[in-house]
C-alpha cells in the first residue's frame, strides 16, 4: 500500500513540475504586426493572422507621457514605433506574463528594459536619455501622414494629430502622391525643415564641394554657423562631403578616433558598406565611467564595426587616478589606407557636419602624416589611452607650401610646449575662434601679445562664455576684445590664425583638461594661404556678431541667440529646449501680458 502511494506521489509530482514549466516557458511565438512600441499582435495560436484577441499591451508605460508635449510625444512614439520594427516585427519572442508582461526577444534579451536604456518611452530615471531621442527626432523632418486623405501636416500644425488615420513619419518617407496642408507647408523641403512658423530663416541647400583651400597635398575646410539656422543628418556640407568621399574610396583600410557619431547616417552607412566590401576597420571611441556615451549611435555602429576600444575598458586605470578620471577620448580623427588623415575639430554629429556649429577640418595627403596618426592610434587601440601613452616624437613634414606639425594631448603638453611661443613671437595679429578658454597661461600669453601692439580677437561660444572656470572675464577686464556668438549653432572651432603665417587646427580646447588629461590631436600648419582664408572666414564671423557682445553674453538659448529658441537642440544643455527652456518661455511670457 505504501509502495503504491509513493508511485502516486512520484507521478503526481511529475506532473506539476510538467505543468509548471509549461506555464511558466512559453514558447516563442511570431509578432504579425506594431502598433507602438508598446503595443503589437503576437501570433500566439500560429495562424499567419493577427487575431484581436493576440494583442500584448505593455501596460506600465504610458506611450503618450503626460511629461511631454503633443509634439514632443509623437517625435518619441515615432523612434519607439521604428525600434519596435527592428527588433519585434517577424521576430519569435516569448511572453512573460507575471504581474506586469515581459517580452524576451529571439537572442535572450529582455525587450522591455530595451524601451528603458535606450529611451523609447519615458520613465523615472531615463528623462535625459529621452530628451536626446527628442533632439535627434528634430533632425529627421517629421509629420504626420494621413493615410486616407493623403494628406501631410507640419508636427505643430493645428490638425496634424487631427484624425486616427495618421502615421508618423519622416518628410522624404511619403507617397509621391501626397498632398501638404497649405496651412502648414507653403514649401516643403525634404533636406530640412523650418520649425518656424513665419519661415524667417532659409533653408539649407548642397555647397558646392570648395574647400577653403587646396593643393596637391591638403584642403583646409570651415563650416560657416553665419549661415545655417538648423542642424541636418544630411551631408550636403563641403567638410562632410570630403569625409564621405574618402570614407568611400578607402580601399584597404580606415582607423579612425572619434569622440562619438549621431545623426550622420550617410557617414553610418558609408563605414559599415566599406566594411562589407573588405576594407578592414578598426576604431576608438569615448564612454562615459557608466559605459554610457555621448551620442546615441555609438554604441549601434560599434555592433556593426566590432574592431572597436573604448577607453572606459580600462577603468581600473582611470578610477586608480582622480585626476584622469573624468579624462574624455575627444579625438576627431580618420586615417585612410595609411596614407590620407582627415582631422579637425568636427564631431560626427548633425549638428557639427551640417555647418550648424562653425568647426574647422583639414584633409592631408601624406603617407608620413598618417604614420604619425597611425602610431597614436595603435596606443589607444591597444589600450594606453590619455596618461598612459608614450610622448610622440618630433616632427615636421614639408608638404608643398606647408610646413606641418603634429601633436597629441596629453603627452606633448602643446599649450605649453608650442602654442605660447607662437603667441609670444606674434607681430601683427592673433585672431582665436574657440569653443572655450580657461587655460590661464594661454589667457596670460594672449595679453602679452595685447600689450606689445598685436592686433588681438577672440571668438568663443555662447555657452562657455559665463561659466564658472571661463577666462572670458578675465580677458575681457584685460582688455581683449572678446565676443560671444549670438548663433542658434555653436562656435566650436579650437583654432588660432597668427600672422598670415600659422594655423591652428584640432580637437583641443584651450583649457587644462584639453592639454594635460583627454586624448586630443592639433596641427600647427604654416602655409600663407591658408592662414589668410581662415583669417577672411574669422572676420566674417566677427562682423556678423553684433559689437554689443563685446561687454556681455547672449544666452547660447535666448531670443539673444538668433534662432536658438526654434532649432530644436538644446543649446545650453539644461536639458530644456526651445520654448520648453526658461530664457525663451520669458520672452513669451512677455508678449502675452
Amino acid at each position: 500500500m505504501i509502495k503504491k502511494l509513493v508511485t502516486i506521489a512520484v507521478l503526481a509530482f511529475i506532473l506539476v513540475v510538467i505543468l509548471y514549466f509549461s506555464y511558466t516557458k512559453p514558447d516563442a511565438h511570431k509578432v504579425l504586426k506594431i502598433i507602438n512600441a508598446a503595443e503589437f499582435y503576437v501570433d500566439f495560436n500560429d495562424n499567419d493572422f493577427a487575431d484581436t484577441d493576440e494583442l500584448v499591451k505593455l501596460v506600465k508605460y504610458d506611450i503618450e507621457p503626460v511629461h511631454l508635449s503633443q509634439i514632443d510625444t509623437a517625435k518619441l512614439i515615432y523612434l519607439g514605433n521604428k525600434f519596435a520594427k527592428e527588433n519585434l516585427l517577424n521576430k519569435k519572442v516569448k511572453i512573460l506574463r507575471n504581474t506586469d508582461i515581459a517580452v524576451v526577444l529571439p537572442d535572450g534579451r529582455d525587450y522591455n528594459k530595451l524601451l528603458e536604456q535606450n529611451g523609447y518611452v519615458l520613465t523615472q530615471n531615463n528623462r535625459q536619455t529621452v530628451l536626446k531621442n527628442i533632439e535627434y527626432a528634430n533632425t529627421l523632418n517629421l509629420v504626420t501622414y494621413n493615410t486616407k486623405t493623403n494628406k501631410f501636416h507640419k508636427l505643430n500644425c493645428k490638425f496634424a494629430f487631427s484624425s486616427p488615420n495618421i502615421e508618423i513619419i519622416p518628410a522624404k518617407e511619403l507617397p509621391k502622391s501626397a498632398k501638404s496642408c497649405k496651412n502648414c507647408h507653403a514649401n516643403i523641403n525634404n533636406d530640412t525643415k523650418s520649425r518656424n512658423d513665419n519661415n524667417k530663416y532659409p533653408r539649407y541647400t548642397y555647397e558646392k564641394y570648395a574647400p577653403l583651400y587646396k593643393d596637391s597635398y591638403l584642403e583646409f575646410y570651415t563650416t560657416d554657423f553665419i549661415k545655417y539656422y538648423y542642424p541636418s543628418n544630411r551631408c550636403f556640407t563641403t567638410v562632410c562631403k570630403s569625409l564621405l568621399n574618402e570614407i568611400n574610396r578607402a580601399k584597404q583600410s580606415i582607423d579612425f578616433a572619434i569622440y562619438g557619431i549621431d545623426g550622420q547616417p550617410e557617414i553610418n552607412n558609408a563605414l559599415i558598406n566599406a566594411q562589407r566590401r573588405g576594407v578592414k576597420i578598426r576604431w576608438v571611441y569615448d564612454t562615459n565611467l557608466d559605459g554610457s556615451t555621448i551620442y546615441r549611435e555609438t554604441i549601434p555602429l560599434s555592433k556593426s564595426l566590432k574592431n572597436n576600444r573604448r577607453d572606459i575598458d580600462y577603468a581600473a586605470q582611470i578610477l586608480a587616478n582622480n585626476k584622469i578620471k573624468d579624462s574624455i577620448m575627444h579625438n576627431k580623427f580618420f586615417i585612410f589606407d595609411n596614407q590620407k588623415v582627415w582631422s579637425g575639430s568636427a564631431n560626427i554629429s548633425h549638428t557639427d557636419l551640417s555647418g550648424f556649429n562653425a568647426n574647422s577640418a583639414v584633409l592631408i595627403n601624406s603617407s608620413q602624416i598618417a604614420a604619425i596618426y597611425k602610431t597614436e592610434f595603435e596606443q589607444m587601440y591597444e589600450g594606453r589611452f590619455h596618461t598612459f601613452k608614450t610622448k610622440t616624437a618630433e616632427n615636421l613634414t614639408n608638404l608643398g607650401n606647408s610646413k606641418i606639425f603634429v601633436y597629441f594631448s596629453p603627452q606633448d603638453r602643446v599649450i605649453t610646449n608650442k602654442i605660447i611661443k607662437l603667441i609670444d613671437n606674434a607681430k601683427n595679429y592673433v585672431y582665436v575662434p574657440v569653443f572655450v578658454i580657461t587655460h590661464r597661461d594661454f589667457s596670460a600669453a594672449l595679453i602679452r601679445a595685447k600689450s606689445r601692439g598685436v592686433d588681438v580677437k577672440i571668438i568663443v561660444d555662447a555657452t562657455s562664455a559665463g561659466q564658472k572656470y571661463s577666462s572670458v572675464k578675465y580677458l575681457r577686464d584685460n582688455k581683449i576684445p572678446v565676443k560671444a556668438e549670438n548663433r542658434a549653432g555653436k562656435m566650436h572651432m579650437k583654432s588660432i590664425i597668427i600672422d598670415d603665417k600659422y594655423s591652428v587646427i584640432g580637437s583641443m580646447n584651450f583649457t587644462k583638461s584639453g592639454e594635460k588629461y583627454n586624448d586630443e590631436n592639433v596641427l600647427i600648419i604654416d602655409n600663407t594661404q591658408i592662414a589668410r582664408a581662415f583669417k577672411s572666414e574669422f572676420l566674417h564671423y566677427w562682423k556678423e556678431i553684433p559689437d554689443k557682445w563685446l561687454n556681455k553674453n547672449p544666452g547660447a538659448e535666448s531670443f539673444n541667440s538668433i534662432n536658438s529658441c526654434y532649432d530644436g537642440v538644446d543649446n545650453d544643455f539644461d536639458d530644456k529646449i526651445d520654448m520648453n527652456d526658461d530664457s525663451c518661455n520669458i520672452k513669451l511670457k512677455t508678449n502675452k501680458k
